[in-house]
């Protein structure tokens, strides 16, 4: 299966705004650091309108923490429409500034074609560059390149550890660890670990998926055909896809996916037409393995 990697959430991103202030290197003057802070903080409280503004005066001057949250902000359509054209141009200036986060963005925007060509190489520099100057969610995103790609693996799973360490309930750091231990052939440990991404992010066609892929593993053949019609109905729901579900089609292609979920289901004596997933199948009831 492609490899899929992780937008930063809304949450991520307000934890890692100080580590942003830091990386971008010491205020010109206390009024740039004031408008960064009252910038932030109504980006926080959902005030786009004054969000952009403070970014946009900022970023004219040339200020990379302000392309960064003018990169968030055009890739999440908020002050303005969406526009990932925009967001990657914004994302690379901080990027190049040594921005970490926006590194890990810039790495998202290649890793999916999401306004620039999709180019999975690039996409790993940058999310090298990224875990170097600390970005937590580019941990997780290089690590799940690695391990998908069967490089790296047990320093990947180790990568993920700490990742999941920090956030325990993020659906994408719990799918990339089930995922890891997937590849590793420990199926039973993995099935917590999906189950719980799986309920975390139901919008996300390879978070269910996964889940199908290791009951299938574990000879659960109507529950793995169950969870990869989910993620082929999901194909055809754009109002129930994740921003990051959305972004992962966009990257693999909807053909492409529909294409191979029909291949899993088929293989197993089930179809789109005959399996559908409603809710959580009650083997996923209970917590995640520690």
């Amino acid at each position: 299966m492609t490899a899929a990697r992780w937008r930063l959430s809304v949450g991520l991103v307000m934890a890692l705004l100080l580590a942003c202030a830091l990386t971008a290197g010491p205020a010109s003057a206390d009024s740039r650091q004031d408008q960064l802070d009252q910038a932030w903080s109504a980006y926080d409280s959902g005030d786009d309108a004054k969000a952009r503004a403070l970014f946009e005066g900022l970023a004219g001057d040339g200020d990379p923490e302000a392309h960064y949250g003018l990169g968030l902000m055009d890739s999440q359509g908020r002050g303005a429409p969406r526009d990932d054209a925009s967001a990657a141009s914004h994302f690379s200036k901080a990027a190049d500034a040594g921005i970490a986060a926006a590194q890990d963005a810039l790495g998202y925007m290649y890793d999916f074609g999401l306004g620039l060509p999709l180019n999975r190489d690039v996409a790993e520099y940058w999310y090298r560059r990224a875990v170097d100057g600390g970005d937590l969610n580019a941990k997780n995103n290089l690590a799940y390149t690695w391990i998908d790609s069967g490089r790296n693996v047990d320093e990947a799973l180790a990568m993920l550890k700490d990742v999941l360490a920090s956030a325990p309930e993020e659906a994408a750091y719990l799918d990339s660890y089930g995922w890891a231990l997937y590849q590793l052939g420990r199926y039973q440990e993995a099935l917590h670990y999906l189950c719980d991404a799986a309920a975390r992010d139901p919008g996300h066609p390879e978070v269910q998926a996964h889940l199908g892929d290791v009951f299938w593993k574990l000879g659960e053949s109507d529950q793995a055909v169950q969870q990869w019609a989910r993620a082929f109905e999901l194909a055809d729901r754009p109002g129930e896809l994740s921003d990051s579900g959305a972004d992962f089609l966009n990257g693999y292609g909807l053909r492409n996916w529909k294409a191979d979920m029909t291949d899993r289901m088929n293989q197993a004596g089930g179809s789109p037409a005959t399996a559908h997933m409603t809710q959580p199948p009650a083997v996923c009831s209970g917590a995640p393995v520690s």
